[in-house]
């Protein structure tokens, strides 16, 4: 089972999407909605190893299975997609990585940290829009052909295991996955076109296509900082700083002024209160300090729930404990329970670092106010031994 997770995480990160935007406007979708491979051609074998894929998909225990989380996704993405929504499977997958796919057969898979990333419902359909244009326009199909020619391999299962981190691989194998992994730069305007088109449509604001990738400069500016290495989709993406002013030009010049996206950015940090916990411990298991800071920052001017948003400032500084780092840790805890309503876990961990300092007394109040707001926790027992010993 945990074979089939690592190669379905590596082969969704291989099917991601994104390029610069076109200079016309004469570009259309190339298959209808409701579209089917033709019978006895390539296509529908490639068809077929993606639909085995998505049985493995279906029995990941990374998919992600909150109906209220699900909804959110797929209401934006049937929103974008318009008639082709049919056609569409979306899978959320639990990953702190900023990334979203599709496969041929109109498998559509959103990472758990494009939603932390994003800033508004926008953002989220700009991407999706884009997804969508690859779909429509083929392009995944022909990646997966050049994939199948390039590593001159039997299936795309062998190709998903073959670049798993930790297994050997020959260097001129690892240069045809990179050559493989790469759309044209047509293909890449025309995803970008068609993208906006397809949001634009559905009456979401367009402008929000090139904010995205302002977003991610400003995530890797803070990384680069920290000297973390690039994202994984930097790597394989073009230039987001490049990508944002062209099409921060192409659309000022196709749909005009700015419109106001208060509606999408409520609905969104709506959704981010309500799933915070789940969303931002996966980015805090990262530990990569760079990003954290840069979406927490992100997290503070849209209007996200500021307890959590300090907690989570609290688990950052705890987790990375440098000089300063636990005195920085307790502020932000304390700072968490003084906004009222604050995660049980503020009480526990606060507690954890007054122990660390010998001052029993002001671990124990904190670890029975834990223990009042979760009396069933599973770390209950040991709680109780740590307020014994004091």
């Amino acid at each position: 089972m945990r074979i089939y997770r690592y190669a379905i995480s590596v082969f969704l990160l291989l099917l991601l999407n994104a390029g610069v935007a076109a200079q016309s406007t004469d570009i259309e979708p190339k298959i209808p909605p409701g579209y089917a491979p033709q019978r006895g051609a390539d296509e529908e074998g490639l068809w077929m190893e993606v639909d085995d894929y998505e049985s493995a998909v279906r029995l990941s225990a990374l998919l992600v299975d909150d109906a209220d989380l699900n909804n959110y996704v797929r209401k934006a993405a049937c929103r974008v997609a318009g008639d082709y929504c049919a056609d569409l499977r979306i899978y959320l997958i639990r990953n702190p990585g900023f990334n979203a796919s599709m496969t041929p057969n109109g498998m559509m898979q959103v990472w758990t940290g494009l939603l932390l990333r994003v800033s508004s419902e926008d953002e989220l359909a700009a991407v999706l829009g884009h997804e969508l244009a690859h779909y429509v326009q083929l392009h995944t199909l022909d990646r997966l052909r050049r994939i199948k020619v390039s590593l001159a391999a039997g299936s795309l299962v062998d190709f998903g295991l073959i670049v798993l981190a930790g297994v050997p691989v020959p260097v001129g194998q690892m240069t045809a996955v990179a050559d493989a992994m790469a759309f044209s730069r047509e293909q890449e305007q025309e995803a970008d076109l068609l993208g906006v088109r397809f949001m634009a449509a559905a009456d979401y604001d367009p402008h929000a296509s090139y904010r995205v990738w302002n977003m991610l400069v400003e995530e890797e500016s803070k990384a680069s900082a920290k000297r973390e290495k690039p994202g994984l989709f930097n790597k394989t993406h073009p230039d987001p700083d490049k990508r944002a002013e062209t099409l921060a030009r192409y659309v000022g010049e196709h749909y005009g002024p700015t419109p106001s996206d208060s509606d999408g950015r409520q609905r969104h940090v709506e959704m981010l209160n309500r799933h915070y916990m789940m969303l931002m411990e996966d980015q805090i298991d990262t530990n990569r300090f760079g990003r954290t800071r840069a979406i927490l920052d992100k997290h503070k001017q849209i209007g996200v729930n500021r307890g959590l948003i300090d907690f989570f400032d609290g688990e950052m500084y705890r987790q990375r404990d440098a000089t300063g780092d636990r005195e920085r840790a307790k502020q932000a805890y304390a700072r968490a329970i003084e906004r009222g309503n604050p995660p049980p876990m503020a009480y526990r961990n606060l507690g954890y670092l007054y122990l660390k300092e010998g001052d029993a007394g002001q671990a124990g109040r904190n670890f029975s106010e834990y223990l009042l707001l979760s009396p069933d926790a599973s770390d209950r027992e040991m709680i109780e031994f740590y307020l014994e010993e004091g």
